[in-house]
């Protein structure tokens, strides 16, 4: 089994379930010290057991720049350095125009765009040059549907932030990339304003059928992208977004 991460300290953001869970797990299997952060302390306990290595659990919401202070002091109690940040953290909502409120924007534009960008300059005295950052977008970012005018918008402006991002860190030796995921085999429901259970199912065949793969992805499938951005095997790969959503994004398929 590989070992790109060995003695390495990797974050992981949004590491107590779904596709921040499988990365913190692919991280710990090729022997990094993984720290995971979460908002629900019963789920970040229960993360902390399924993944099998040495793993550091801190509570904190991201959303918020107090928050972000607290979690980079606890942070820093406990480790000395970072060679990677997966910053998986993020809010969905299906909402329509009509239906679109304010709380839930900010919300959704809180943890996938402000509190990414203060995070990252939260963390960059840990960072050492050949560190890696990687941020998770969507392929909503690029693929407009109705009921998506928060949760798409701020995808695509996460991954105008990407960019900016590295530009701002690259005299600092530290590269900053993204991954854009498409329909994912997560439970999405239980934590997407707007979506209920019974809307659920419906909404991921729509994904599915509208992916030229004509399936959804698995978290290890995107874990293993994150990887490798944040391994030295994307070395000379900065300001870059990788698509893994089945060619979603990439083409329209005409089956023949």
């Amino acid at each position: 089994m590989n070992q790109r991460f060995l003695s390495k300290i990797c974050l992981v953001t949004g590491g107590s379930r779904g596709l921040g869970l499988a990365a913190a797990q692919a991280f710990a299997r090729e022997g990094a010290r993984v720290v995971i952060v979460a908002r629900d302390k019963e789920q970040l306990a229960a993360a902390a057991t399924q993944i099998n290595g040495d793993v550091i659990p801190i509570q904190g919401d991201l959303a918020t720049v107090d928050g972000i202070k607290g979690v980079v002091t606890e942070l820093s109690t406990q480790v000395d350095h970072l060679d990677v940040a997966y910053l998986n953290a993020g809010r969905a909502a299906i909402k329509s125009l009509d239906d679109m409120d304010e709380p839930t924007w900010d919300r959704v534009f809180d943890t996938n765009v402000k509190g990414p960008f203060f995070l990252v300059q939260a963390l960059k005295p840990l960072l050492a040059p050949g560190s890696a950052i990687v941020l998770c977008g969507s392929a909503a970012g690029s693929k407009p549907r109705a009921g998506l005018a928060a949760y798409g918008t701020s995808k695509a402006a996460l991954e105008y932030l990407t960019r900016i991002l590295a530009a701002e860190l690259v005299e600092d030796g530290i590269r900053v990339n993204i991954v854009v995921p498409g329909g994912m085999n997560t439970d999405i429901a239980r934590h997407t304003d707007g979506l209920d259970p019974e809307k659920s199912h419906a909404f991921r065949e729509r994904v599915r059928l509208g992916t030229p793969m004509l399936r959804e992805g698995e978290p290890n499938e995107l874990a293993q992208a994150v990887l490798f951005l944040a391994s030295s095997e994307s070395s000379y790969i900065t300001g870059a977004g990788l698509a893994v959503d089945g060619g979603s994004t990439g083409f329209t398929h005409s089956p023949s």
